[in-house]
């Protein structure tokens, strides 16, 4: 997986490598397919079997990225990532799910292959956006947009695009998300990121660097939920029966919930509520201490439609900002011990 370059001989000198915008997303992609892995030998990795433990490596790095602690990060631009901070608790949702007793009986679920859904639409997911967020890390805006033209799995060095080629579900995922090219999302989202960065970090200017942050949030979400999961998972007439049975299960399936805490449920509450919510019975209400560090959605809510989800993330996404701009030193603990994930071993979870 690991792309080697030969170096100059001479000692004591350097030679300078005028790398191509493919070599560079190259060296994004390999960190994508490497943090979904395990090294077995020099040059060697497998990758990680475990859905749910790449589920919470996936949160962990999202965590990374928004706290500025990966490998070329700068703590003096955190909160530039946004979203990052939000697909890290949407990412840990996801392990949660994986968890949940109906999708580990077995390694594939007992009635259903929710767990491989998932499990795809995550992991392509992380290859899709953690890629575009790596190269603008490591190499700065200038070099990100004058080469965001040219990322296409099919224009990786050869090494990574064979990796790339043999991770799960490569062959018809990659079509669907159109090999991982840019689209009208991510030039917005990320030039939502540049604003973010050139806006001094003063009371002065506060309010307008907080609105880039939310903007960064709802336009990587379009992205997210109709350039990559709704081609991905979610128009697939298999995947829409099982969500229905699902739906049918009631009470036996994993319920769609967003906690904003690093576990999978809410800390802060130490007893719950006297009623869940569970949608037929919409007069019984979260208590008010618990219901703030949740996002439900409504109860007529179809998963599979990119409106009705759209609908739920962005009051999603509004619960979180109000968060981070309120109570951000609990933000920040909560993402601080998901950033410590990122190279969970494989088989922390027994089934998948």
């Amino acid at each position: 997986m690991v792309t080697k370059a030969k170096t100059n001989t001479t000692i004591n000198s350097c030679t300078p490598k005028a790398c191509t915008c493919e070599e560079l997303w190259s060296v994004s992609q390999q960190f994508c397919l490497e943090r979904m892995s395990e090294k077995v030998s020099n040059n060697t990795y497998n990758f990680v079997d475990s859905y749910s433990v790449r589920a919470r490596r996936i949160a962990g790095t999202y965590a990374r990225f928004y706290l500025e602690t990966e490998k070329n990060g700068d703590p003096r631009k955190k909160g530039r990532f946004y979203w990052m901070a939000l697909g890290a608790f949407a990412s840990k949702t996801v392990a949660c799910t994986l968890e949940h007793w109906t999708l580990t009986v077995t390694k594939h679920g007992i009635a259903v292959t929710a767990s491989d859904w998932f499990g795809q639409g995550n992991f392509w997911l992380f290859q899709d956006i953690a890629g575009w967020h790596h190269y603008y890390s490591s190499y700065g805006s200038e070099v990100f947009f004058n080469c965001i033209s040219k990322r296409h799995s099919n224009n990786l060095v050869p090494q990574i695009k064979m990796a790339i080629n043999k991770a799960d579900w490569a062959a018809k995922s990659l079509p669907k998300i159109n090999y991982l090219k840019t689209n009208e999302h991510i030039q917005a989202g990320f030039a939502e990121v540049k604003k973010f960065e050139e806006l001094p970090s003063s009371d002065r200017v506060k309010s307008q660097r907080a609105q880039a942050q939310y903007q960064n949030v709802l336009i990587i979400a379009q992205h997210e939920q109709g350039k990559v999961l709704q081609p991905l998972i979610y128009e697939q007439w298999r995947h829409k029966r099982e969500i229905n049975a699902m739906e049918l299960a009631g009470g036996l399936a994993p319920e769609v919930k967003l906690f904003f805490s690093n576990t999978c449920n809410v800390p802060q509450v130490t007893v719950y509520p006297t009623y869940r919510y569970r949608g037929s019975h919409p007069e019984n209400k979260d208590d008010p201490k618990y219901d703030k560090y949740v996002s439900k959605p409504e109860s007529d809510i179809l998963l599979y439609s990119y409106e009705s989800r759209m609908n739920w993330i962005r009051k999603a996404a509004e619960k979180f900002h109000g968060l981070m701009q309120t109570e951000e030193s609990y933000m920040l603990s909560q993402l601080q011990t998901m950033a410590g994930w990122y190279h969970k071993p494989d088989k922390f979870y027994p089934f998948n």
